[in-house]
């Protein structure tokens, strides 16, 4: 372990577990922080300095102290990116903040990408083979060639092609379904 300062680590998104990084999160560990709370230090790729658990940690420690404020990080080498999202997806599946359903549909859709098996990121995901290949099939549509997770509001476009103005909405849904929005009417 060592310490390094925030604005020297990567935080490489196409490798990311989850949709985003949610901010509501990072304020509550900034309140943390404040109050004195420890953390676990960070990981990353030794190598690129990319960040493989920590995101909202990151943002935390940014928004509290700075970019320049030196951290400690604990440092991994990894055989090459199928290996570093594994790993990413077995910490961020088995600790903090849980991954959602549209975030485990993203992480086995960035796994059969990078050319990873269902029994794999099933492992990683910490869930069964079934619901990997269910979450493929069931949660998620094609825009242009590329599979991409899709929110339960529209779950019913499951297998369909997406067009790019259909895709965009996707990305700014909340992912509750269609009795919230009509209860909160």
């Amino acid at each position: 372990m060592r310490k390094m300062r925030v604005c020297e680590l990567i935080l490489d998104y196409n490798l990311y577990p989850r949709a985003s990084v949610d901010s509501q999160h990072a304020g509550y560990m900034v309140q943390a922080m404040s109050a004195g709370t420890e953390f676990p230090p960070v990981v990353i790729e030794k190598s690129t300095k990319r960040v493989v658990d920590g995101f909202h940690r990151i943002k935390a420690y940014t928004r509290l102290y700075g970019d320049t404020h030196e951290i400690d990080v604990a440092e991994k080498s990894y055989k090459n990116d199928g290996e570093l999202f594994l790993d990413a997806v077995r910490y961020n599946s088995a600790h903090g903040r849980a991954l959602a359903t549209y975030d485990r549909a993203h992480c086995a859709l960035v796994a059969q990408n990078l050319g990873l098996t269902v029994d794999v990121i099933a492992g990683a995901l910490h869930v069964d083979q079934s619901y990997v290949t269910e979450l493929t099939v069931d949660r998620s549509a094609c825009v242009g060639k590329i599979h991409v997770p899709i929110k339960r509001t529209i779950a019913h476009m499951h297998g369909k092609k997406l067009t790019k103005e259909q895709s965009d909405v996707n990305d700014h849904l909340s992912g509750m379904n269609q009795t919230f929005y009509v209860n909160q009417i």
